[in-house]
């Protein structure tokens, strides 16, 4: 068996986990150690992740800012952009017009070409959503698709080429302290460590719980999705996203006039191999079919995956302040791709004992925002 000691272990194969792994390994000896066959087998490789900034809060808002820069960078391992332009639209009703403004005005902060939308332009901007309903909107023009499982690789990449280990099907089952760190029991053999990183999406509070440190108070919740086929020519399309309750749902332009579509439900769930929920599709097509001239009848393909919150929404990304040693890097939701590319930042500056990195604290968000006991 190769070297089971390293400086540090880091506990999850998805976006989490890789993004550490990418900024850890040029400087410190690493193992990643993931309990799956396959890496970034849970939520990463179910996101229908898009790039955008004015969504997810005041923390998010910055860390998504932030990591444009790298996912607009051209990456001589791969072999397309990571980001493909679709603008994303928020839709409601009249009674939504206030708090629509303000997340229009608290998104435009960061990028002014975030805007409040009304009246014609909504149908001038996805020509199927029916005006008595689409009344008013948030419009990013500038967001983008991402290519999730590029990102995860390229991360992947650079952490093997500065000789990170990477083991798959090593589900973690014990974590016992020591004076010089942690010993790991695996599903591959015994792994020792001075530092571990707790990138273990939904199962982070177990992780935790193993190396006898106190759990946040994650909460996973299953969201269910599908795709379909629609009549109508897609290109163009932004993604659309109702926020009201009565049509609460998305859908996302696909190729080959394709929509991936969504309840957009957040169902609370132990941390499992999500599966879909048929009642979840059938509601996200009803609301679909209220709030455009779509009339969706059918499904091609439907999964499931686990976004997980910490109590307050907000990522969870720093050392615990009772056990040495022990770092969290949990809690991203449904923003921990597009947020990675800081996240990762903010893991190897913290490792590091360096300073929070300038990108972030220059507007406004510190570490104290990302403190697992805040």
């Amino acid at each position: 068996m190769a070297n089971d000691r390293f400086d540090i272990a880091i506990i999850g194969g998805g976006i989490g986990g890789a993004t550490s792994a990418c900024h850890l390994a040029p400087n410190h000896s690493v193992i990643l150690l993931e309990q799956e066959n396959e890496l970034a087998y849970h939520t990463t490789s179910r996101s229908a992740a898009v790039y955008l900034e004015h969504d997810g809060g005041f923390v998010f808002h910055r860390l998504n800012r932030s990591a444009r820069q790298f996912l607009d960078e051209d990456h001589p391992e791969l072999d397309a952009p990571l980001l493909h332009p679709m603008p994303v639209l928020d839709v409601g009703t009249e009674e939504l017009e206030d708090q629509m403004r303000e997340v229009a005005a608290r998104g435009a902060e960061l990028n002014p070409a975030i805007r409040f939308v009304a009246g014609e332009e909504l149908t001038e901007i996805c020509p199927v959503l029916r005006p008595d309903v689409a009344v008013i909107g948030v419009l990013e023009p500038t967001a983008a698709a991402l290519d999730v499982m590029a990102l995860h690789q390229l991360y992947v990449r650079r952490a093997r080429a500065a000789n990170a280990e990477i083991r798959r099907s090593s589900k973690v089952t014990g974590v016992t302290r020591s004076n010089d760190g942690f010993t790991l029991a695996t599903a591959s053999g015994q792994v020792h460590a001075g530092i571990v990183v707790n990138a273990a999406g939904a199962w982070g509070d177990v992780v935790a719980a193993m190396a006898g440190v106190q759990p946040i108070g994650l909460t996973p919740m299953r969201r269910t999705a599908f795709t379909t086929s629609v009549g109508q020519e897609t290109k163009g399309w932004p993604l659309v996203y109702a926020a009201t309750i009565s049509h609460q749902c998305y859908f996302k332009p696909e190729a080959g006039n394709q929509l991936l579509c969504s309840l957009a439900d957040e169902t609370p769930s132990p941390p499992v191999d999500a599966r879909p929920e048929e009642v979840d599709v059938a509601m996200a097509i009803e609301n679909i079919n209220l709030l455009t001239t779509l009339d969706i009848r059918s499904v091609n393909t439907t999964w499931a995956g686990l976004r997980t919150f910490s109590p307050d929404r907000d990522p969870v990304f720093g050392w615990d302040d009772e056990v040495e040693g022990f770092f969290w890097m949990v809690g991203q939701g449904g923003w921990g791709i597009v947020s990675s590319p800081m996240a990762g930042q903010v893991v190897a500056n913290a490792v590091a004992g360096n300073s929070f990195p300038s990108a972030l604290s220059d507007i406004g968000l510190t570490a104290e925002h990302l403190n697992p006991r805040r």
